[in-house]
């Protein structure tokens, strides 16, 4: 895929973000049960994409900068810090999340002990179906 295409393909993906975080935020403000968090992270998602997407459209109209943003993506010292950092925050996010699996069953919050325990299970199964999937590619 070239260059160009994966920068559309991120901003349709922000445009995505957009519309999800202002379809909680319309949830959280006008739903039978408000929901100041819910709203919270859809206005933070809404903003988030947002800028974003102006950044990728900034990027496609500027021949340029979309040429000096691909050098910069393609170097493989950046590449390398993205693949540790990924990795490093995987373990991090793992580790934390056991931590509070033990301590919310501790304090008697089954319920949530529950979801944040099945989170890491899915995020586990996510990393191995995707492991899987680039093996075969590679």
């Amino acid at each position: 895929m070239k260059f160009e295409g994966k920068i559309k393909l991120r901003a349709y993906l922000m445009a995505a973000y957009v519309i999800i975080g202002a379809g909680m935020w319309f949830v959280a403000f006008f739903g039978e049960n408000v929901n100041d968090l819910l709203s919270a992270v859809g206005i933070g998602l809404m903003a988030a994409g947002a800028m974003q997407l102006g950044r990728n459209i900034h990027l496609l109209r500027n021949p340029e900068k979309l040429h000096d943003r691909e050098i910069a993506e393609k170097d493989e010292r950046n590449i390398a810090l993205m693949e540790k950092a990924r990795s490093l925050s995987f373990a991090v996010y793992i580790t934390l999340a056991a931590i509070a699996v033990i301590v919310l069953y501790i304090f008697n919050f089954d319920l949530a002990g529950e979801v944040v325990a099945f989170s890491i299970c899915a995020f586990c199964l996510i990393y191995w179906i995707c492991y899987m999937i680039i093996k075969r590619k590679y």
